[in-house]
């Protein structure tokens, strides 16, 4: 292995999540947690940085859960990520970032996204990265709530039956809120090969056996102001 290889495999895995208030909780934690369990993975022998990234110190979550950025959207150690992963939120928190033509949040995720290796997002994430044009041409999935809000993205093929996450090209995109768990262990298995990703589900006993059944409803209707 020549030197230059050896200090590349060195460099850290950078993942950023950008976040604003209204985010969903899960969207946000459930990634980093299980982002977290590849760090120090000797195979993948790349440590993990996952960073909170946003327009201020801090956000609260939907549930009022107050969240502290480690870095701001100009943080030069967040310019190129590896991966971003672009959460969902309430309708009224999404709009705001839609109406704002001059918007810094999606000013962000075009320009990170744009060189990532893998660009995601989970839930109605799925309408702000959408809103970049980074979904053009892709299939994708999103909560079941937000299929309507799609219409005025005509260039992105959703894909029936609410898949729990797709996969097309670089563009990994899971359903709602629940699906990022199963989405951020499919990008474990693409980042770094399936026996990492069984090591991270062994190390936090991912073996989903709902309690519940039932069908996943249809919305009729997009929850988005300005996209209904």
């Amino acid at each position: 292995m020549t030197e230059e290889t050896n200090n590349s495999a060195q460099e850290p895995y950078i993942i950023a999540i950008p976040i604003y208030d209204g985010v969903d909780f899960m969207d946000i934690t459930a990634p980093r947690e299980i982002f977290h369990w590849l760090d120090g993975d000797t195979s993948f022998n790349r440590d993990i940085q996952v960073y909170f990234v946003g327009g201020t110190k801090s956000f609260r979550t939907i549930d009022g859960t107050q969240i502290t950025t480690e870095v701001q959207f100009d943080d030069r150690r967040v310019q190129n990520p590896n991966l971003i992963w672009v959460p969902g939120g309430t309708a009224e928190s999404l709009a705001a970032i839609l109406d704002d033509p001059n918007s810094p949040y999606t000013a962000y995720v075009k320009r990170a996204g744009e060189n990532a290796e893998w660009v995601c997002s989970v839930c109605e994430g799925a309408i702000l990265l959408a809103n970049t044009g980074l979904l053009d041409g892709h299939d994708i999935t999103t909560h079941w709530e937000a299929l309507n809000c799609f219409a005025n993205f005509p260039k992105v093929n959703v894909l029936s039956g609410s898949p729990r996450y797709v996969k097309s090209g670089n563009r990994v995109t899971g359903g709602g809120i629940s699906s990022g768990l199963d989405e951020a262990l499919f990008l474990v298995e693409l980042i770094a090969g399936t026996a990492s990703a069984i090591g991270v589900q062994r190390t936090t006993q991912y073996y989903p056996i709902p309690p519940v059944q039932s069908a996943v409803p249809t919305a009729s209707t997009c929850p988005v102001p300005g996209l209904d």
